[in-house]
């Protein structure tokens, strides 16, 4: 008699799905620091948790589609509500659109490292993800050329996450023109982008290119990871069509009334945001005080560095930080060489907490090895 699993479609089967063990884990040892997830370490201001428990009065009503928060991010970036579609995070945005473009056997091109969520839905969807190197520290940059001629017929989505998970940089708008002049579905992920030095959104090639397609979220400048809020600006006929695949009410009630008290509350959005700006320029500036280690800039809430000097696997030297009660992330998992790290921006407190952990840390290993 054959098994349950002799039922499971081959490409389930055979993917490997995206782990967020990392999170019971966290939740489960409140006593460590979780820098690893990129998660705002801002609480919701008041205005947000006022709204939230008033609509949670209505929480026996389903929701509509998100009309007016979908009119107001459309306001914002210039376009109208019917070029804005939600999802329960930007997780939910990026399984409706491998859903919508990619079938069994498909290609999707992906330069990395990038969000390893990417890979991980296109595998579990059957498709099959060509991975593009970008180029080696310090510069990190796309391979633009290696990404047009390895385009072919099989090719049916791009990404491009610009500021880049995990090393941070954005890709110049001359090159990504050069992308979408293929023609294909390309998803610009724009999640860091209100975080940069200076804000700027790449929305407006959606006009001249109706197979654009920029993703934002909720979750990084504006604080709100738990509430999962996430939504993409495209073309209206192409939102259309994602529609289709969108699962009614995937946006709850009170993730709504928390979306559009967060873009009310302009005072606690620039709190954060400067909070984001200074705190990554404080770690940036003092791992690299540290003998051996090498940070990079960054424009989003997380800062890349390599402690490669330290002879340990980035997985050892996640262990080894977890037991002195920070938790940061390794970067082998995005296909990153051994000894890559990335710590999450906290508050100064947190910041100055993981320096002093990190240099002692450091200080002790390069004793040890010398000795």
């Amino acid at each position: 008699m054959p098994t349950v699993e002799d039922y499971i479609v081959p490409w389930v089967r055979a993917a490997a799905p995206y782990s967020d063990k990392h999170m019971d884990f966290a939740w489960s040892h409140p006593e460590i620091l979780r820098l690893m997830s990129n998660e705002n370490l801002l609480s919701p201001s008041e205005a947000v948790i006022d709204a939230v428990m008033e609509m949670a009065r209505s929480g026996n009503l389903y929701p509509g589609s998100g009309e007016e928060l979908r009119q107001k991010l459309g306001e914002a970036a210039g376009l109208q509500a019917d070029n804005v579609l939600l999802g329960n995070g930007s997780t939910d945005i990026i399984n409706i659109v491998i859903n919508t473009f990619v079938a069994p056997g498909e290609e999707v091109i992906l330069p990395t490292p990038t969000f390893s969520m990417y890979e991980a839905r296109v595998k579990v969807n059957g498709g099959v993800s060509v991975s593009i190197p970008i180029s080696p520290a310090p510069d990190f940059y796309w391979d633009v050329d290696g990404m047009l001629k390895t385009a072919n017929d099989k090719t049916k989505l791009i990404f491009v996450c610009t500021p880049n998970n995990p090393t941070g940089n954005q890709i110049a708008e001359a090159d990504l023109r050069r992308i979408l002049d293929l023609g294909v579905p390309t998803f610009i992920d724009e999640a860091y982008y209100e975080l940069e030095d200076e804000p700027k959104t790449l929305a407006y090639l959606i006009q001249d290119y109706p197979h654009a397609m920029v993703n934002r979220t909720m979750s990084k400048a504006r604080g709100l990871a738990g509430f999962r809020v996430g939504y993409l600006l495209a073309n209206e006929d192409l939102i259309s069509y994602l529609n289709r695949v969108r699962i009614p009410w995937n946006v709850s009630l009170v993730a709504i009334a928390a979306s559009l008290a967060a873009l009310d509350d302009k005072e606690d959005q620039e709190q954060k945001r400067q909070n984001i700006i200074a705190g990554r320029n404080y770690l940036t500036a003092e791992i690299n005080k540290i003998p051996g280690l090498v940070a990079y800039p960054s424009e989003g809430n997380f800062v890349l560095f390599d402690a490669s000097a330290l002879n340990k696997t980035s997985t050892q030297i996640r262990d080894d930080i977890i037991k002195r009660g920070i938790f940061i992330r390794p970067m082998s998992p995005h296909r990153m060489v051994e000894g890559y790290v990335r710590v999450t921006v906290g508050t100064p407190q947190q910041n100055r907490r993981f320096i002093e952990v990190l240099s002692e840390y450091v200080s002790q290993e390069m004793d040890r090895d010398s000795a």
